[in-house]
Parts: structure tokens; C-alpha cells; sequence
């Protein structure tokens, strides 16, 4: 998004801005670049007939954005146009349409103005004509006016314009306004809203209820023939007709016109395309002049369908605050795109700008769209802006591409692709008046400044002098590089490199190509090996140049007597000028070595006893210049401290005042040194706050010193990130070193060092001070651009580590540091509920931590939202993720949008989350799998008896939940109950057990199998009955037989052996041994077992593998025992028989 304003820095003002502007602004023209004043050479004529027949007046630069660029197109307007634009009644509605012909077209109440705005290849001057428009008790607009240019003379054209009644006034050649003749296309109460051109038919009038009418001109008889359009199978049924007005009569309704455009004529017809309130219609015009409605399909429901999935992944029809809106049309090479609109306003009120691409080339009606562009540009919705939206109108310049413009009278946005950013200009000079297309470029009308393009700041057209080699600009305004042929020659035969390839770029200045060639490839020639040598000569000449004294200025030549003082980089005597001129040299540098083959060679030089690419060396040699050019534009408005640290810089230096030389003079002469100034302004800043007496001295120090540093290195980093192209190496670079930015060095002097003391600075010193928000607000603004210049810094360090990690520790230990510093920065401003200010530099930086907390603080799931989208590819899902489980807040983990849900369920599947992902599958109703992690997390749970209970529980439910199959469910719910039942004999232990094991009956961990089974058993179990060891038994089958760690009939055993030795077994005389047996558990069990109906054989264990037991101690071989039991056995026998 840019708006043009100033800067602190007083950059150039804009043309459309009511400031008064410079006459070096106003003059400032791309084809002059390098042009002497009032003098335009004869070969720059010719090349810039060469495309597209501009005239000079096509490159006024008007507005240079990091994005874009907007110059004036075409030629200069005519009189009668400036006329018609100054003097016209305010009331008066002005509408122009600019047509790929060349003409254009300016209405103004019943007076229409044609000209042409662009020169022809063998034609006359400027053509302007004022013709009279029919009568109407309506406004006039350009869009019902046609201008049909002729096809044996490109200077003369024929007219057809309509009122909005339908009174349609042609004139064969707009020479001859007497020529015209006028009929009526009988709307019958309709109002025209629309006429283009539909060459060879004639054109097409649309209303706006959609009707359209032919008009075809009768060659030689000076008429016009209207037909009405209708289609085949009835284009406007189900129309009705209703008495609208005393004054129109009768009107027929239809659905509204939303746009009419023509497509490609082929063989002997031609197609042509409506868009009508929810449909497209294709029709088709034979040479008989037969028409044809071929189709109609609903576009609304394919952009519905569209959008839909592609911002929230869902159908359009479970959207029910889904609304959209089709706004505009314009064709393409096998169609159309449509420009539309929409807002689902259950999710938020963000209102999606898309463009949607309707392929038409094909057999059959289309079913859908061919691709849908969302743009990145969003509104807020609000029924108040629905009538705003409604204005927007759509310009594809080009049918082969995606660049376009959609705009209306106040703004501008700039599409340059698909991933491409939307520029936002508000539209120079007042209004949109007008807009059409020349040579696949979009051209606008705005009353202030005639017609103006848009383009990407990579379209710009740059002349170099070396592609112009007959310029000579020595004496041009620009006064760069004055060198006489004598003085050029002495500098070619010395011995030093860099003076002879000073040579050798002044000849290439001066037209002498092959001469700066040749030298060129003596020094360096192509195929060896000479690249250290060629970076360092290459650099001292740019530095050279930018720390060059000025050759006018009699006090520098007075001070240098016996020196050579020419060929220098500026001639001029003003310090801004001479800032200027170095700027502009640089640049020359840059196109020669680009030119000489010598770009592609550079490799590395040495700057700062570092490594560093020669192409972010040379960079630094601009950036330099424009922080010096910011300075000293900063200087008249902050002239104590800055005179005090330039004072201070020229002390260190050892220099002092050379004969009427000022501290500026030398200061500003050497530019490679810029940086000096910035410690220094820091140092009298530290002076005046330990003496400051006032408040208002703090705080003015402060921000002055502030203010100082966002001039100069947001200019510096200005021209780093709009010039990229510039100094872009061209071919992959063999060696990669660390890139440090003379803005981001280390250190105690380092540029990113100060700029740290300098923002705590502001945050102790200053903010504790302030008593009003303004200036608050002023110090918070400063915060945020001194951050945004050590993250930038930092930024660009780490990027040219990771490009080629050879030192893996020191990358990280970057990285920690660009973090740590990076939160220090940004977290004052959440503090101080500078939200807005905090989010910009944590989107810019991703500081994921930094923006959630915001959006916690602020209470914004929206924002939230929007995040997820915007850094879907950095990871922000992830670290949300973990944010909220790390603070506790799972149930906004889970409360996420739907459409996070996906990403969210994979998150959720690792081993410490699994807890969690049931519940994720629950809302997003996937009960299998629900049933299958709970059910895990069951048989997993070792700590909570109650827990393992209820997951088992819920695992149940989920699986009954499911539409899985009988059969398959039948076995879920099998290992489930086996799970509860083991759960059931825990449960039934005896309290007294239970308090035994150190735990309570409604808090117990889980016991094994076999630990359930010793708990029954054992003699803990004061009270066991014939139960308990019954319970203990059945849990036998719980046992894992196939685990090699457990002997399953040891442990069998085990169990009747604890039995029998609940009991004493001894012999009474007076007791039957049968009624004995009876009362031991022993038997108890057994019978409790046979009452049951257990088949006894397999359930008792083998007798005499029980009488060989150890376990059984002193009853082994105790003969009473032995009887007892084998009588016992042997009874049981008897019964079984």
C-alpha cells in the first residue's frame, strides 16, 4: 500500500501534491536523462519512434515508488483540452475515453473534444476537434461516444455518439462537423449506457437493462442503421414492461449492465461478450449482419463455487453470509476475466478483490471457471461501502497477461501478478476522468495532469549513455565528469589501473565506445584470471568518484593547487547538487562496466577488513551518497546537532578549515565516509542529556538525533531495496561471503551498536519524560524506524549466511542474537500498547510470539485467522500450536478455524499430544479414529485407574459413534470390554487391600494382570473366600501366554497352592474327612466353580503336580493333607462320572 507524502527527509515532492515545486523536479524527464538543456539530439528522436511513437512528453516522471512508477503518457494536450478542463463549470460532469487508436476523446456537457494523443509514423501535429453533441435532459459521457479511426488516413477518423434517450448523431469525418446526421435507436424509454466499437459491423449500443442495438453506418448515403440485437432462444425473456416515469414512458427491465466487450475477429464473424447482473452472455455477428445468441451461463455461481473453496475450503452453499459481487469485465486471449468482489461475514468482515479467469475458446458452454486470482488487497465491508465497491472498474492493458489495473475515479491498484503485491496509489491530480489502452499499456486521464501511466519500477525505460554514444554531455546540466580529449589522453598513460579506467569511462561518456573498449581489454583481458585485481581497481574508482572534490569551485581549486583537479564527478558549487551529480555518476559507473563485460566478472573485495561481494560494495557507495544527500537536507532543520557532529568528525580526522573552505564543504566531499557522523551525533547527544536541566531539552535531543538517523538510513536502505535490479551480479557467484551492511556493522563504533544505545535511549531517557500523547506518539514512530533499520540489517546478514553455511556455530549464534534483539525491540512497543506499531515490524520480521500475544491482548481471532493464512508457509501454525499448549490454553488450540483443522490433526499425533487429538477428530467428527487413540490412550494409561476407565468409555462410544461395519465394530468392542473387565476386578478388591498398596478406591493406579491376581491372593488378603480366588483364577485369562517372561502354569499353580494354604488341614476323629473338605476353600472354590458350570477336569489343577509343589511347605508330604485331598479328588470324580 503506498500513499505519496512527504518524508522527513524532504525528499522531492510530488507534482500532485499543492507544495510548491523546484524547477529541478519539474524538468525531471527519463529521455533527458542525459540530454543538454533546450538541445534533444536527432538519434534520441528516432529511437523513441521507434517505440510506439512516444513523444518526449511520454517520460515525465511524476511519482517512483519501491513498486512502481507513474509517468505522463502521450503528447502534450491540446489547448482546447486545457481550455475545456479549466473553464467548464464545476458542475459541469467531464468523463474522457482513450481508445488503442491513438485518439481520444473529452466530453463536457453537449461538447465533445476529440485529439490525438499520439504521433503516427508519417502524420501532423497535435489534431484537436470540438463537435456538439444531441440534445438531452441527461448527462453526456464518453462511454456513449465511439471514435473509429480511418483505415487509409490514421489522421482522420469518423464518430458515432448517443444520447442517453437513444438519439444517435454520426459523423463520417470529424474534419467537417457539418457532415453529421442524426436517427433514433428507439429504446423505447431505455436509457443508453454504453457504445463501442465493433468493427467491420459498426458498433453496439448497450442499455442499461442490457438491450443492445446494432449501428451500422450505410457507406456512401450518410446513414444509420440500428438494428435490435435478440437472441435465438429469446435473450430478454421473462422481461416485463412497467410505466416508469411521465417523462420516458414505457422502459423495458432487464438485468443491469455490468460490461460489454468485443472478442477477435475470425474469418467472416466476430463474438461479442455481456456481462448482465448474475449471467455472461456470448453472442456472435456474421458478415451478414446476423446475430446470434450462442449462450448464457451463471458466473455468480462458478465465482461463488470458486471462492469458496479457494479462501475458506468450503462449499458455496454451506456458506449462507456468503456474498459476492460481479463488478467488471475485459477480455483475454481465449476470454474474458471478471472483476469481482466478496465477503463471508460468518468468518469476518474482510471484503476479497478477485479476478476471474473465464475461458470462452472452447467447444461448449463453460462450467466453471478457468482459474481464479484472489488478490492480496482486502476492504473492509460495511454496507456503506457496498455503493463505494460498485464503482470499481477493471483494465487488463495486455490479453496475454495478468497485469492490470483496478480502479475508479479515486483510486488506483496496481495488479502486477499473482503472488505480486497490490500497489495502491491514490490517484494522481484529483479524479480518474478517464481510461483506456495504447500500445498493451493502461492509460489514465486526471484533470491536473492529462494522461499518466502505471508501471513497474522494472519496466522503466533507461537510457545509458552507452547505448547513446554520440551524446556529448559535457556540457549538460547534469555537469558530470568535465575532461578535456588532452586531459582524458594523460589520464589513459598512466601507470595507475584506476586512473587509466577513469580514462577509459570518460571516453565511453563521450561516444567513444570502441576506444573505452579497447583500453578496457588491454588492462583486463577477457578469458584471464584478473578478478582481485579488476574488483579493487573497479572500487577505487567508484569511491574515488564519490569522494571527488568539485572542479568549479575556485576555493577547492585554490586549496588543491598542484593537483590534478579535473575529470571530476561534479562541477557543481551547491553541496546538494554536487551530492546529486556524484549519485548520477555512480550510476554511469554501473552502465559501464555492465557494458564494458566487466559486471559479470566482479567477484569480492576487501572493505572493512571483511570480504564483501564488489556489487554490495559498489551498492554502499550509493546508499553512502543518499544517507549524505538525507543529511544534509536534514540540516536546516536540525542545524545544532548536526553542525556540532560534523564538527567533531572533522577534528578526529586531523582536518581543518582550508582557506574559505566551510566544515560542510569538507565534510560533504567525502561521502565514503558518511558513517563517521553517526557516532558523533550519538556522543554530543550523550553531552547534552548528563548537562540537560529541562525536560524539553531531553526530549528534543533525543528526537532530533532521532529524526537525523530515520532520514539518513532509511534513505540508504531506500535505494538498496528499489535499486536490487541494479546491482544484481547477473550469474551465480563462485564465492559467497558474509554480507554485513555498512548500516548493520558490529562493534563499540558499529552502525547496528549505536543504533541499539540510541533506541534505549529513547526508552529510558525520553518516553519517561513525556507528558502528552502527541509527543509520544512521535518518539513510539521513531522507535519503530530505528528497529525496523537493525532488523533490516540483521536480515540481510542472515540471508547471506544461509545462501552458503560454511560456519554452521556462527549462523546460529546470528540468528540467536537477531532474536534476542529482536524481541528487545519490539516488545517495549507491546508494552506500551503501541499494538499496531509492534504488529507491522513482527510481520516484517516474523515475530510469531510478538503476534500472537498481541492478538491475545486484543482479544482477535481474526487476526489470528489472518495469520494462519498470510505465514502459512513460515511455520505459524506450528508455532501457534505449541504456544498455546506451552501457556496452557488447549481450548483455543482446539477452538481454531476449520480450516485449520487438518493441520491441526497432524500436529496432533505426536506421542505427547495424542491426549488431544481425540478431541480434534470428536469436532471434525472422525469417530474412528477417535475410537482408535482413545482406546490406545486406554490400554496406554498406567497412572489413573479412573482415567484408564473413562478413555475406554469414551473409546467406546466414539467406535459406536462410527459408520463402521457390524462386524468390525463387534471386534472393537470386544477388546474394550476386556480392558473394563480388568478394570471391574481392581475395582472389587477389598478395601482393606486396597489401603494396603498405599492408595485410595476412587484414586488408584492401574494394576497388571498378575498384580490384581497376588493382591487377591496374598496375605494381605486377610479375608479371602473361595471368591476371591475364584476372581483371581478367571483373571488367568487376561494372561499373556506367549510372553516368554511369564510361566502360565507356575503362576496357575501358584494361585491353588495360596488357596490350599488358607487352610490347616488337619484330621478331627470325630469329622467326617468329606464334611472337612467341605469348609476349606480349597474346595470351596472348586465347587463355586462346578455351581457355575465350569467343566472341572480342566479347571482343577493336576493332583499330583499340586502334591510335588514347594509352595505348599510343611503340608508337602504331610500324609492327612495327602488323604484329604486325593478324597477329595476322588469325590469329585464320583460326581463327574
Amino acid at each position: 500500500m503506498f500513499t505519496p507524502q512527504g518524508r522527513t527527509t524532504r525528499s522531492r515532492a510530488s507534482p500532485f501534491t499543492p507544495s510548491v515545486q523546484t524547477p529541478r523536479s519539474q524538468n525531471r524527464r527519463v529521455s533527458n536523462l542525459f540530454t543538454p538543456k533546450g538541445r534533444t539530439p536527432s538519434h534520441l528522436n528516432s529511437s523513441v519512434q521507434q517505440h510506439g511513437n512516444k513523444s518526449l512528453h511520454t517520460s515525465q516522471l511524476i511519482e517512483e515508488t519501491e513498486g512502481c512508477r507513474v509517468e505522463t503518457y502521450g503528447l502534450q494536450l491540446p489547448v482546447l483540452i486545457t481550455e475545456a478542463l479549466t473553464q467548464t463549470d464545476r458542475h459541469t460532469e467531464i468523463t474522457v475515453k482513450v481508445d488503442p487508436s491513438g485518439w481520444a476523446w473529452l466530453v463536457g456537457g453537449r461538447k465533445l473534444f476529440v485529439w490525438k494523443y499520439k504521433n503516427a509514423k508519417a502524420g501532423r501535429s497535435v489534431f484537436c476537434k470540438e463537435l456538439t453533441l444531441p440534445p438531452s435532459d441527461l448527462a453526456h459521457d464518453a462511454e456513449r461516444v465511439c471514435v473509429i479511426s480511418s483505415e487509409s488516413d490514421n489522421q482522420s477518423a469518423s464518430c458515432m455518439a448517443v444520447s442517453p434517450e437513444g438519439v444517435v448523431r454520426y459523423w463520417s469525418n470529424i474534419a467537417y462537423e457539418g457532415s453529421s446526421v442524426e436517427v433514433s435507436a428507439e429504446l423505447k424509454g431505455d436509457e443508453c449506457a454504453c457504445v463501442i466499437n465493433f468493427s467491420p459491423f459498426g458498433c453496439i449500443l448497450a442499455t442499461t437493462t442490457s438491450s443492445l442495438v446494432l449501428l451500422t453506418p450505410v457507406p456512401g448515403q450518410n446513414t444509420v442503421v440500428c438494428h435490435a440485437m435478440k437472441g435465438a432462444q429469446g435473450m430478454f425473456s421473462g422481461i416485463g414492461r412497467r410505466m416508469s416515469s411521465l417523462i420516458f414512458g414505457a422502459m423495458t427491465t432487464g438485468a443491469p449492465l455490468l460490461s460489454i466487450v468485443c472478442g477477435q475477429k475470425e474469418d467472416d464473424e466476430r463474438p461479442f461478450y455481456v456481462l448482465s447482473g448474475t449471467h455472461l452472455q456470448k453472442w456472435n455477428v456474421t458478415e451478414s449482419s446476423t446475430e446470434k445468441l450462442l449462450y448464457q451461463v451463471d458466473v455468480d455461481r462458478m465465482f461463488r463455487e470458486s471462492i469458496a473453496k479457494k479462501i475458506w475450503d468450503q462449499d458455496s452453499r454451506s456458506l449462507t453470509q456468503l456474498k459476492t459481487w460481479l463488478l467488471d469485465m475485459q477480455p483475454t486471449e481465449n476470454g474474458v476475466v471478471i472483476l469481482a468482489a466478496g465477503v463471508n461475514m460468518d468468518v469476518s468482515m474482510d471484503l476479497y478483490f478477485a479476478l476471474a479467469f473465464l475461458n470462452l475458446d472452447i467447444c461448449g458452454t463453460p462450467s466453471a471457471l478457468e482459474s481464479l486470482m484472489v488478490l492480496e488487497h482486502k476492504e473492509r465491508y460495511t454496507e456503506e461501502y457496498e455503493y463505494q465497491l460498485q464503482s470499481f472498474k477493471l483494465l487488463l492493458p495486455d490479453q496475454a497477461s495478468v497485469k492490470s489495473y483496478v480502479y475508479n475515479k479515486n483510486t488506483i491498484m496496481f495488479v502486477t501478478g499473482p503472488s505480486a503485491d497490490v500497489v495502491n496509489l491514490q490517484a494522481p491530480g484529483g479524479n480518474i476522468l478517464g481510461v483506456g489502452i495504447s500500445d498493451s499499456v493502461g492509460v489514465f486521464f486526471s484533470g491536473s495532469v492529462g494522461l499518466f501511466t502505471i508501471a513497474t519500477a522494472q519496466d522503466k525505460q533507461a537510457y545509458s549513455a552507452l547505448e547513446e554514444p554520440t551524446q556529448d554531455f559535457t556540457s549538460a546540466d547534469l555537469s558530470v565528469l568535465t575532461a578535456s580529449a588532452a586531459q582524458v589522453h594523460e589520464l589513459s598513460m598512466s601507470e595507475d589501473k584506476t586512473t587509466r579506467l577513469k580514462a577509459a569511462f570518460i571516453d565511453a561518456m563521450k561516444g567513444n565506445v570502441d576506444a573505452a573498449k579497447g583500453s578496457v581489454d588491454e588492462m583486463f583481458p577477457p578469458g584471464t584470471d584478473m578478478t582481485s585485481d579488476l574488483d579493487i581497481t573497479v572500487y577505487r574508482l567508484d569511491k574515488d568518484l564519490i569522494d571527488d572534490y568539485p572542479a568549479s569551485d575556485p576555493r577547492w581549486a585554490e586549496s588543491r593547487q598542484g593537483q590534478d583537479i579535473t575529470a571530476r564527478s561534479t562541477n557543481s558549487l551547491i553541496i546538494i547538487n554536487q551530492l546529486n551529480d556524484k549519485l548520477k555518476a555512480h550510476e554511469y559507473v554501473i552502465n559501464f562496466l555492465k557494458n564494458m563485460a566487466l559486471w559479470e566478472r566482479l567477484t569480492t573485495v576487501p572493505v572493512r577488513d571483511i570480504k564483501m561481494l564488489s556489487h554490495n560494495a559498489l551498492c554502499e557507495h550509493a546508499e553512502k551518497v543518499q544517507a549524505a544527500t538525507a543529511l544534509k537536507q536534514l540540516h536546516s532543520e536540525y542545524p545544532g546537532i548536526i553542525d556540532a557532529a560534523i564538527r567533531r568528525v572533522l577534528e578526529r580526522r586531523g582536518c581543518h578549515s582550508i582557506q574559505s573552505l566551510t566544515s560542510q564543504d569538507l565534510f560533504f566531499r567525502e561521502v565514503s565516509r558518511i558513517h563517521e557522523v553517526v557516532e558523533c551525533l550519538l556522543e554530543h547527544e550523550e553531552e547534552v542529556l548528563v548537562s540537560a536541566s529541562s525536560t524539553t531539552e531531553v526530549l528534543a535531543v533525543v528526537t532530533s538525533v532521532n529524526a537525523v538517523f530515520e532520514g539518513m538510513f532509511h534513505k540508504a536502505l531506500q535505494h538498496r531495496q528499489s535499486k536490487t535490479q541494479m546491482y544484481d551480479p547477473g550469474t551465480q557467484a563462485t564465492e559467497c561471503p558474509e554480507y554485513i551492511p555498512w548500516t548493520s556493522t558490529s562493534g563499540d563504533k558499529g552502525a547496528r551498536t549505536i543504533l541499539l544505545k540510541q533506541y534505549n535511549k529513547t526508552l529510558e531517557k525520553a518516553l519517561p519524560e513525556v507528558r502528552d500523547s502527541s509527543t509520544s506518539d512521535v518518539l513510539y514512530q521513531q522507535m519503530v524506524s530505528l528497529a525496523d533499520i537493525i532488523l533490516d540489517g540483521y536480515s540481510c546478514q542472515l540471508e547471506s549466511l544461509r545462501r552458503d553455511i560454511t560456519d554452521h556455530g556462527h549462523c546460529l549464534e546470528l540468528q540467536r542474537r537477531y532474536e534476542q534483539d529482536r524481541q528487545n525491540l519490539i516488545l517495549p512497543l507491546l508494552e506500551g500498547r503501541q499494538y499496531e506499531h509492534a504488529a507491522a515490524l513482527a510481520e516484517k520480521y516474523l515475530d510469531f510470539e510478538i503476534l500472537i500475544r498481541i492478538c491475545e491482548v486484543t482479544d482477535n481471532p481474526d487476526r489470528i485467522e489472518k495469520y494462519l493464512a498470510q505465514f502459512a508457509d513460515k511455520g505459524f501454525s506450528d508455532f501457534l500450536y505449541n504456544w498455546y499448549m506451552k501457556e496452557g490454553k488447549r481450548g483455543k488450540l482446539m477452538s481454531l478455524p476449520v480450516r485449520q483443522q487438518q493441520e491441526l490433526g497432524g500436529f496432533l499425533q505426536t506421542d505427547s499430544l495424542r491426549y488431544l487429538s481425540w478431541l480434534h477428530d470428536i469436532q471434525t467428527k472422525n469417530f474412528s479414529q477417535a475410537h482408535l487413540t482413545l482406546y490406545e490412550l486406554g490400554r496406554m494409561e498406567q497412572l489413573s485407574l479412573a482415567k484408564k476407565k473413562t478413555l475406554l468409555s469414551l473409546s467406546k462410544l466414539a467406535a459406536l459413534a462410527s459408520e463402521e461395519p457390524v462386524e468390525n465394530l463387534e471386534a472393537k468392542i470386544t477388546g474394550i470390554n476386556e480392558e473394563q473387565d480388568l478394570i471391574v476386578h481392581q475395582e472389587q478388591l477389598p478395601p482393606q487391600v486396597i489401603e494396603n498398596l498405599g492408595m485410595e478406591p476412587d484414586n488408584m493406579r492401574v494394576l497388571t494382570p498378575i498384580q490384581i491376581i497376588e493382591q487377591y491372593i496374598s496375605g494381605t488378603n486377610i479375608d479371602a473366600t473361595e471368591y476371591d480366588f475364584r476372581k483371581a483364577l478367571d483373571l488367568l485369562q487376561y494372561i499373556d501366554r506367549s510372553d516368554p517372561n511369564i510361566d502360565y502354569e507356575a503362576l496357575r499353580m501358584h494361585i491353588w497352592t495360596q488357596c490350599i494354604l488358607r487352610d490347616s488341614w488337619t484330621i478331627e476323629e470325630t469329622v467326617d474327612p468329606q464334611e472337612l473338605n467341605k469348609d476349606t476353600v480349597f474346595f470351596k472354590t472348586v465347587d463355586l466353580a462346578y455351581r457355575d458350570g465350569l467343566d472341572l477336569r480342566t479347571f482343577l489343577p493336576d493332583l499330583n503336580i499340586l502334591l510335588q509343589s514347594n509352595e505348599l511347605g510343611l503340608l508337602k508330604g504331610d500324609k492327612n493333607f495327602e488323604y484329604l485331598i486325593r478324597a477329595g479328588y476322588e469325590h469329585i470324580q464320583q460326581i463327574l462320572l
